[in-house]
């Protein structure tokens, strides 16, 4: 897969199924693309805007943004863009927030499924409530919207009697999948858990007829997909505005 393709996917995944809940659109201002996200997160309204670059300048994506007027809290991701341009970022009032990897992986090939746990699927609300009660993150990350999406799939590990780690998958279209969300327990980490978990998201995906799965990863999760087989195809620096101190 190429990286134009992989990008339009990790779009989609970011943007999300529309519903009543989600009335996130994707812009196209001066070339550039934004994706205005207006969601329901953690049972709480969340409207920002992200900017993708992949061409243009920081002069010219200051002067969108200066006309555009984006939500307090967006984001620039730079698509393997120059390290040359940051100080201008700096310059401008923002921070480098992170460093991620825009990762691919065939649905072929794949390693055999980790059996020492049990992967279980969020599929009626009493298990919707009992997740969201239990995330490891302490977040209420699925709606009941979201639960009844066909799109989506939300799978879990449960150990001890708690969620130690989960993870969501959506579809794009009939050949792609973006996996997202994946987190776990800070005490049950380094005990193979995220790998079974994804493993079992790559063989759903492959059964559901699924060709490829797309995933965006931070620093800490690269040896993970790596391992996994997932193979890099952009590098994204991501700026955010400096947080106005507090008066």
């Amino acid at each position: 897969m190429q990286i134009k393709q992989a990008l339009e996917i990790f779009m989609y995944g970011e943007i999300g199924i529309p519903s009543v809940e989600n009335r996130s659109q994707r812009h196209i201002i001066d070339g550039l693309t934004i994706l205005h996200v207006d969601d329901v997160w953690n049972q709480e309204p969340h409207v920002a805007d992200e900017v993708i670059v992949q061409n243009h300048s920081p002069a010219a994506v200051l002067a969108m943004l200066a006309n555009y007027q984006p939500t307090a809290d967006h984001r620039i991701t730079l698509v393997d863009r120059p390290a040359s341009d940051h100080a201008a970022y700096h310059a401008a009032g923002y921070r480098h927030s992170s460093n991620e990897v825009l990762f691919v992986r065939k649905l072929s090939d794949l390693p055999p499924p980790d059996q020492r746990y049990s992967v279980g699927q969020a599929k009626t609300i009493a298990e919707m409530q009992w997740l969201n009660n239990n995330d490891p993150a302490k977040r209420a990350w699925i709606s009941e919207t979201r639960l009844h999406e066909s799109g989506l799939r939300h799978s879990f590990i449960a150990l001890d009697q708690r969620v130690v780690a989960r993870v969501r998958a959506c579809r794009i279209d009939a050949e792609h999948s973006y996996v997202m969300n994946l987190y776990t327990a800070s005490d049950y980490r380094r005990r193979g858990i995220a790998r079974a978990l994804m493993i079992h998201v790559l063989h759903e995906a492959a059964a559901h007829g699924e060709q490829w799965s797309v995933l965006v990863a931070s620093e800490a999760g690269l040896p993970l997909y790596q391992a996994l087989g997932y193979q890099q195809r952009a590098s994204l620096v991501v700026f955010e505005p400096v947080a106005e101190p507090n008066n």
